[in-house]
């Protein structure tokens, strides 16, 4: 899609160099405001009911609406201004109104409206609204230091790009590994003069008799300003495999609704990077040790368990028994490999960003499973 379209719901890019990404946030940051309004004075109003109401005057409000019609097909009204509500602003509406259920969605927009208008007549505070390309993308709280705080996305890739270049001379932007859609923002950097943080890991998979599969450690960071994500940053180590990287867990996170956040609290967080390389490294090690007797059982189970999609979970079942057979014992650390090719059939499935980054931190959670409780014998249904 191109970025004359960057108003649609479904607009997603992504950027060779990390320039490219800066320039656009930047123009992303000219193209948007916040605005505050106090909650109770909100109401939601079904598209067909309030389009005659809006700018005619601005040439691309046709093409917004007709994007609208075909997602949300929902405008937020606020005291004599009505903007067009994009996808990514529902999750923000409705936790400002304190309602929620999977029952909303099968409601006609008029009700589905008026319900929410009803909780949102009795919300206490200010509700924090971003206009984005001439859409609202969210509705956060806003009434004091304890609600969102808003971090300049444009200032934290800076940041993050001016601390790697200090720290981990030599790092490298990944070419296209930058993101973009209207929920969540990712790029990732190859770090370095850090293969010292390496060196025991390296040790270890000698130890066990293992082909070393580790290129360079890399960093990713990860950002939304409609509550998608913290300003989260994640250790990943780059492989030969198909999908080529791993990830590592625990990432540092910053939300930004939580004591008045900041960019010098993010910065803070950047210096923490080499002591969560350490302690990641550690869990990754310790799956060495842990012996699987029946490898696809347990790769199947286990996958089941932390929400992989079937069709996916099949075809990486598929590769491991393609490339290791599927008998005889492994290790945990064999199947944790195998596991985040997830993500490789995910982004061949077409799955958004946005997906590929959540189904990534669900895999982590795979680091501190109890894996011997999916190391079943016989027949499963998966």
């Amino acid at each position: 899609m191109n970025e004359a379209r960057v108003y649609a719901d479904g607009f997603e890019r992504s950027f060779a160099e990390v320039k490219d990404l800066l320039e656009f946030l930047a123009e992303r940051g000219r193209n948007a405001k916040w605005i505050r309004k106090p909650t109770n004075t909100l109401r939601l109003a079904p598209l067909e009911k309030e389009a005659q109401n809006l700018d005619a005057a601005d040439a691309s409000m046709e093409e917004i609406l007709e994007d609208t019609e075909k997602n949300t097909q929902l405008v937020l009204k606020m005291r004599g201004e009505s903007y067009p509500v994009r996808d990514c602003a529902i999750r923000t509406i409705l936790s400002r109104a304190g309602v929620n259920g999977d029952g909303l969605r099968k409601l006609d927009k008029a009700t589905y409206a008026k319900v929410v208008n009803y909780c949102l007549r009795v919300a206490k505070g200010d509700a924090l609204i971003k206009i984005a390309d001439g859409k609202v993308s969210a509705v956060h709280g806003g009434g004091d230091k304890h609600d969102y705080c808003i971090l300049d996305m444009k200032a934290m890739f800076e940041t993050t790009c001016e601390y790697l270049n200090l720290n981990f001379k030599g790092s490298v932007y990944m070419e296209g590994s930058g993101i973009y859609d209207h929920s969540i923002v990712s790029a990732m950097w190859k770090l370095g003069g850090s293969q010292e943080l390496l060196d025991t890991y390296r040790k270890a998979l000698d130890a066990h008799g293992m082909d070393e599969k580790i290129l360079s450690p890399a960093l990713r960071f990860t950002t939304s300003d409609v509550a998608a994500s913290g300003a989260n940053l994640y250790p990943m180590l780059l492989t030969d495999g198909p999908n080529g990287v791993i990830s590592l867990g625990s990432p540092i996170k910053l939300a930004h609704d939580k004591g008045g956040a900041t960019i010098l609290d993010f910065r803070k967080n950047l210096e923490q990077v080499c002591a969560r390389y350490v302690d990641a490294m550690k869990n990754l090690t310790q799956l060495m040790d842990i012996e699987i007797r029946n490898p696809v059982n347990c790769l199947k189970l286990l996958m089941k368990e932390l929400g992989i999609k079937q069709k996916i979970r099949n075809e990486v079942v598929e590769l491991f028994v393609s490339q290791n057979g599927g008998e005889g014992a492994c290790t945990a650390h064999d199947l944790y490999y195998a596991m985040n090719e997830a993500s490789f059939f995910a982004a061949c499935e077409g799955m958004s960003g946005q997906g590929i980054l959540k189904l990534e931190e669900d895999i982590t959670k795979a680091l501190i499973k109890d894996w011997k409780k999916y190391d079943v014998y016989g027949a499963v249904k998966c």
